[in-house]
């Protein structure tokens, strides 16, 4: 049940992460080409002067020097610029083809008024990825109290929730978080039902994001902080450098892959030679994620792939090894 939930959230995560570096799927339109007589280009070249000098508002980061209304009204205004300029020509634009101009224009300012290269663009495109696309990441979701998908369950919110499942993750007793909580197994079936369906519902990913975001941080709830699961100090230790060592991660993440390819349980390989839990697993995850959002830089998120690569390729040829080759090893061609 829970390797289903947390592959069902860390897709949603990635669902999120991707609507914000989606390529373009219609046509890539160019800088339209304005009537001089008509379309004055002052604004533009006054924010170039800032390219090499740039703040960055450390919330939004967008450039200090205009404000998020100067910069959409730019965008608009290419956009309809664009718009009209077709028009003109006969051609009628659907809904989807402007959405596709608007994105495009958006990155082109941004970049045109700050200097940002693409790694920044992304981290702000990230930052701002609800306002943008109206999906939720781990560097944009807030609590949204108005959320009617937010409102708890059997008294039970999404906070709590997401501390229940982080204490039955490593295999406490179950009963034992029942008791704590003041609820019963027939009433947590319920949570464990609805809750799950509500991120399914959650077309921004508000929910889904806002679990892995608790659950990454580790939330925890009064009634059960003297709860903790019996790890083995070697197990501790493995957890501290899954969380620390990038590397390690890496191949560990590997490993889980080619075990499942080669008809193993890859989350039990992992608790069987690292003793450390999906659950556990899963949330130092959801960090290095997170982390990456904020902080993108395409030469590192390249260099760890490669890696990754790597490690699954001696890992394949290990579980190779163990069951007697691969099917194809003995053909001749």
């Amino acid at each position: 049940m829970f390797k289903k939930l947390f592959n069902s959230i860390l897709d949603g995560v990635d669902k999120g992460l991707s609507s914000n570096n989606q390529e373009v799927e219609n046509q890539q339109y160019s800088e339209p080409i304005y009537d001089s007589e008509n379309e004055e280009v002052e604004e533009e070249e006054a924010f170039e002067n800032h390219n090499n000098e740039t703040e960055f508002d450390p919330e939004t980061l967008h450039g200090t020097h205009y404000t998020e209304d100067e910069f959409f009204a730019e965008v608009d205004r290419r956009t309809d610029a664009w718009v009209k300029s077709e028009e003109e020509d006969g051609i009628v634009m659907g809904d989807r083809e402007i959405k596709n101009i608007k994105y495009n224009y958006r990155r082109d300012v941004y970049r045109e008024w700050t200097g940002a290269d693409s790694d920044q663009m992304i981290r702000w495109e990230h930052v701002n990825s609800l306002k943008f696309s109206g999906t939720a990441s781990m560097t944009s979701v807030i609590d949204e109290t108005n959320n009617p998908l937010l409102e708890p369950i059997h008294g039970i919110s999404l906070k709590d929730y997401a501390a229940i499942c982080q204490k039955m993750a490593p295999g406490i007793d179950p009963n034992l978080i029942y008791a704590a909580m003041g609820i019963d197994e027939a009433i947590w079936g319920e949570l464990n039902t609805l809750w799950p369906k509500r991120m399914q519902e959650d077309g921004s990913f508000t929910v889904t994001t806002l679990y892995g975001k608790y659950f990454m941080d580790g939330v925890t709830h009064p009634n059960l902080e003297a709860l903790s699961p019996n790890h083995s100090e070697e197990t501790k230790s493995n957890l501290e450098k899954l969380k620390n060592d990038r590397y390690f991660y890496e191949e560990l993440v590997a490993a889980r892959q080619a075990a499942y390819q080669y008809g193993l349980d890859g989350a039990q390989w992992i608790v069987d030679h690292y003793g450390i839990s999906l659950g556990d697993f899963q949330a130092i995850a959801m960090e290095h994620m997170t982390e990456q959002q904020k902080n993108w830089n395409s030469d590192d998120i390249n260099h760890y792939q490669n890696y990754q690569d790597e490690k699954l390729k001696e890992y394949s040829a290990k579980f190779a090894a163990e069951q007697g080759g691969n099917v194809a090893d003995d053909v001749e061609f």
